[in-house]
């Protein structure tokens, strides 16, 4: 019985997860993802189980069944009768003598490369897991996904005093809302990022044709803060501060120098804040 084809829509799909996509193809998915609401939600699906494998896979030896298919391949590949997904290397069949030389020497040859897998799999199992990157890496997709598609917040408002309550309802920590409008970063609206599968409120700002995206977590969230200030996930800039309150997690397509401004202007803007009063805002007793 033949396998079953694979679904090319769902290869696209994969492949846009990857990163394997020209830029036409990448834009022509966008717009497709807009369009129909199934595929998008195939690209949730697909992005959801790739991120869930990155957070909880562990990897370990390889199991000895696997070991002896790779063994079993390795052997009948070399027969004069190779099943047809194997491209034989010579034109015309082997010798007997050369037959049963290959037969020999194949298995001990697959069983050197097999452990070698193997081992490789050990010692990657052994690294500790990088929170910082596993932080960076969950917001990435989500600031991608959204920007697929062209969804970049669920409450798009410039008011803070309308997404604030919003996203009090939807998360466990109460968003810092800093107004940069006067700074030439003017808040979007807001959306809910889940970060180690607990929802945190996302704050997005625009500058030009650009976005950025704030995600503010507990101070002490493991991976929140990283000694690098700016670093480069999938082509995308994150930047990473925080407070005695709060960790700051910003994802942005804008170049590093854009998105360094940015938050030189939040940390001032944050600091220079009146006690009682709200970042840029109202007093702190300005009804939210």
């Amino acid at each position: 019985m033949s396998e079953p084809s694979p679904d090319p829509r769902e290869l696209r799909l994969n492949a846009a997860l990857d990163g394997e996509l020209d830029d036409d193809s990448a834009r022509a998915l966008e717009q497709e993802l807009a369009a129909d609401p199934a595929l998008a939600a195939d690209y949730r699906r697909l992005e959801a189980a790739r991120d869930a494998v990155r957070r909880h896979g562990r990897l370990g030896p390889a199991p000895r069944g696997l070991m002896d298919r790779v063994l079993a391949l390795a052997a009948d590949a070399v027969t004069a009768d190779a099943p047809p997904t194997v491209v034989p290397l010579a034109p015309r069949p082997l010798a007997p003598r050369q037959r049963l030389a290959w037969r020999e020497a194949a298995p001990i040859a697959a069983g050197f490369a097999a452990l070698g897998f193997a081992a490789g799999l050990g010692l990657t199992a052994l690294r500790p897991p990088d929170a910082s990157r596993a932080v960076a890496d969950a917001l990435v997709a989500d600031y991608a996904r959204a920007a697929i598609a062209g969804r970049p917040f669920d409450v798009a408002s410039s008011d803070r005093h309308t997404v604030k309550p919003w996203l009090a309802g939807r998360t466990t920590v109460s968003a810092d809302i800093v107004d940069l409008a006067a700074q030439g970063f003017p808040l979007a609206g807001g959306r809910v990022a889940v970060v180690d599968r607990v929802p945190a409120p996302t704050l997005v700002y625009r500058h030009a044709e650009h976005m950025i995206a704030v995600t503010e977590l507990p101070a002490g969230t493991a991976g929140a803060a990283a000694k690098a200030a700016l670093t480069t996930v999938d082509g995308y800039h994150v930047a990473r501060w925080g407070d005695a309150d709060l960790a700051y997690v910003a994802v942005s397509d804008m170049d590093e120098r854009g998105l360094e401004a940015f938050v030189a202007a939040w940390r001032d803007v944050r600091a220079t804040a009146p006690v009682g009063a709200a970042p840029g805002g109202a007093p702190g007793g300005a009804k939210e």
